[in-house]
């Protein structure tokens, strides 16, 4: 039988509004072989920190609910006031990579060094040191887990087992679902390799609320994901306001950041209920010979 993950009283779920604020990086990373000279994708960007990040972070304001916003160091860096800006309204600021790194394509070294460098920045520029991590694509490796806690981060957000936090090893975890991530809606490079055009506002919302509706009635912790550069855009912001609608309104519903959730999933009793191993499972003898007996029939 499917155990429930017990929350505190009077509360029967839980939603944390995140932020992946993301511009440049991503395209640096990309190209970090070979340059690339298209502005295409690079201009829908920088939307995010000239115009989108303030629109939501006035939509916040309005609902008066703290997000989780995962800032790559680049951002950070080459806009000396973003992370004032955050903090400022009193939201979580969490480790997004140096210049969106994939986990899996670095070395257990160079991901230290990129921890290491996010930490400094954030303590430099906010005086709080972060306690989360998101990884780039939402990719994880065993080992990354290991650079995480020699850093002194109490939690990843970066994978989805669970509908609600759990812990791998001795990482705790707060879920990413993917049908409630902006990017996978309304990202379009118009390069030709898209492969169907940006969903509208109108029709994304219906779905992102069913799914919020969903988690919620089984007891899990919704988790929405947004971009500045795409939901940020003034004609998707009803889509955050939907969504910030939607928590306000529904009774037994938690609004949290993500430090908050997984604070609270440490201390309370789900710590021991919902842990699991990060080691990758290996094929066995008898797994191999068995494949190759089909193959060969």
């Amino acid at each position: 039988m499917k155990e429930p993950y017990r929350w505190p009283e009077n509360i029967r779920a839980a939603f944390c509004f995140t932020i992946d604020v993301d511009a440049e990086s991503p395209q640096l990373w990309r190209g970090r072989r070979q340059t690339s000279l298209s502005m295409n994708e690079l201009e829908q960007r920088r939307y995010g920190l000239r115009e989108g990040i303030w629109n939501l972070l006035e939509t916040l304001r309005r609902y008066e609910v703290r997000a989780t916003c995962f800032v790559p160091v680049y951002e950070a860096e080459t806009r000396p006031w973003l992370l004032e800006a955050l903090a400022r309204d009193n939201h979580e600021i969490g480790l997004h990579g140096v210049l969106h790194e994939v986990v899996s394509e670095l070395t257990p070294d160079e991901f230290a060094r990129i921890v290491e460098k996010g930490v400094e920045t954030v303590v430099r520029r906010t005086g709080t040191k972060p306690a989360g991590f998101r990884s780039p694509a939402w990719e994880m490796t065993p080992w990354a887990f290991d650079v995480l806690q020699k850093a002194g981060l109490s939690y990843d957000s970066s994978l989805s087992g669970h509908d609600h936090p759990y812990s791998l090893d001795d990482t705790i975890e707060i879920p990413i679902q993917w049908p409630i991530d902006d990017a996978v809606f309304f990202r379009y490079s118009g390069t030709g390799n898209d492969r169907w055009p940006p969903r509208s506002t109108a029709e994304t919302v219906k779905s992102w609320l069913d799914v919020c509706e969903g988690i919620e009635r089984h007891g899990g912790a919704v988790i929405p994901t947004v971009h500045p550069w795409l939901t940020g855009r003034s004609y998707r912001i009803p889509l955050a306001e939907a969504l910030l609608e939607h928590a306000r309104n529904t009774a037994g519903l938690w609004i949290c950041t993500a430090g908050e959730l997984a604070a609270y999933h440490a201390a309370s009793p789900n710590l021991g209920s919902f842990r699991h191993s990060r080691e990758l499972p290996v094929p066995s003898s008898f797994m191999l010979q068995g494949e190759l007996a089909c193959l060969s029939a």
